[in-house]
């Protein structure tokens, strides 16, 4: 797979060298060098991003040259700051013992601050920073073509079905003007987040990890949308043409026009819908057979809970299993503010298992959390709320502090215990 990888991004790189890629093709070489885990492929892309824009034949607005090469720069700076490998020791001449013996006598004389923060600074080196999510997804047009998002602040995207989609101050907008109705897909990366407004003027937030499937114009008498992951909606009013949302094929949403947040990832035991305005109805849905079950119609405040049995996430997977179907359930006066935290670009630890902390930093910092001993007992909390700003390295700091014993590992957070 990556030497095809490499023979794709060299033969990407000739075409772009001899001024006849397109914006897709750029697109695919971001992708590529994103996806690069040895630095080979980013390396071979180095030289053709260091030289002067090449002359094109093509006139294709906006994407140019200066915009991917940006593009570049960022991905290879991100690939650098996470691949930092920690300093060779060097043994010191004998002759010079006497200078470490001095320095030390140094930093004691000038105090505490100093001798903190030159412990701080070795740590800082034999660590590389993990850094926090940011906006950024990758648009899947219809005919399978994926276009990088990541660092497109403003501009044309592409036309679908006589639509435009278009990039405006980081928000993906489509006109509503197509004749034709085709299907894109949005997804978020983990370590990443976006907003989208949708033809009919619907905007979604998607979380990290999270996906939208939408029309890139609603015809009929009803607007479908798919979602996986996390997305907060403010959907735009029209009585003649209610919004449904199909939840991981195992729920069904209808509004007219209301702001509400889904929670539905495939790892963990549970569906949550919280209305924040309006009022919404849920249905518990068969993913096989498309039956509607159970129904329940929020007012604001209230939160929809569906549980499924751990890792059985799949209505069929649970009744062929013989287990009891999923289970939905209305829970009143939740607590808006939590729910809404990443939307806000908080963490709020306050009152929630630690296994769903961890999910949390999981998805945020694109890592994976590996146990040592198993989960914490319950009697381990977290509490408070943070911004999520910070890097993963000084959040391990800050649960150290509190009492989780933890290490990084490259890109994985151990808890060990």
């Amino acid at each position: 797979m990556e030497k095809f990888l490499k023979d794709e991004l060299l033969a990407l790189l000739e075409k772009a060298k001899a001024g006849n890629a397109t914006g897709n093709d750029y697109s695919r070489i971001a992708a590529i060098i994103n996806a690069d885990e040895t630095g080979e492929l980013i390396a071979q892309a180095d030289a053709f991003f260091a030289q002067e824009p090449p002359v094109s034949s093509l006139h294709i607005e906006p994407y140019n040259y200066n915009h991917w090469q940006q593009a570049f720069l960022e991905i290879k700076e991100v690939w650098q700051q996470q691949n930092i490998q920690p300093a060779k020791v060097r043994r010191l001449p004998a002759a010079s013992s006497w200078l470490i013996a001095a320095s030390i006598l140094l930093l004691l004389s000038v105090g505490a601050y100093l001798l903190v923060n030159t412990r701080s600074t070795r740590q800082t080196t034999a660590a590389a920073k993990i850094l926090p999510g940011k906006d950024g997804a990758i648009l899947t047009l219809a005919d399978g073509t994926q276009i990088l998002l990541d660092t497109i602040k403003n501009g044309v995207v592409a036309l679908q079905g006589g639509a435009t989609a278009k990039i405006v101050n980081g928000t993906l907008i489509y006109d509503g003007n197509g004749g034709e109705a085709v299907y894109n897909i949005m997804s978020t990366p983990k370590g990443r987040k976006f907003h989208i407004i949708m033809p009919d003027g619907t905007g979604a937030w998607l979380n990290s990890a999270s996906s939208i499937q939408f029309p890139t114009v609603f015809t009929g008498n009803e607007r479908k949308v798919s979602v996986t992951g996390e997305v907060y909606f403010e959907v735009a009013k029209n009585k003649k043409m209610p919004f449904r949302l199909n939840v991981n094929n195992q729920a069904e949403i209808e509004v007219l026009g209301t702001h509400f947040n889904v929670k539905a990832y495939e790892n963990e035991p549970v569906i949550n819908t919280t209305l924040l305005e309006g009022s919404i109805a849920i249905r518990l849905k068969d993913d096989k057979s498309g039956k509607i079950g159970k129904q329940s119609i929020l007012k604001p405040g209230q939160q929809a809970q569906i549980q499924f049995e751990q890792n059985k996430m799949q209505v069929s997977t649970a009744k062929n299993a013989g287990i009891n179907e999923p289970e939905l359930t209305v829970v009143n006066n939740t607590d808006v503010d939590k729910v809404m935290a990443w939307k806000n670009n908080v963490f709020d630890f306050n009152d929630i298992a630690f296994e769903d902390a961890m999910y949390q930093l999981e998805r945020w910092y694109n890592i994976q959390v590996v146990y040592e001993k198993g989960v914490p007992p319950t009697n381990v909390e977290l509490s408070g709320k943070m911004t999520k700003d910070v890097t993963l390295n000084d959040l391990v700091t800050i649960l150290e502090k509190i009492g989780v014993k933890c290490r990084l590992e490259g890109r994985k957070l151990v808890i060990v215990d």
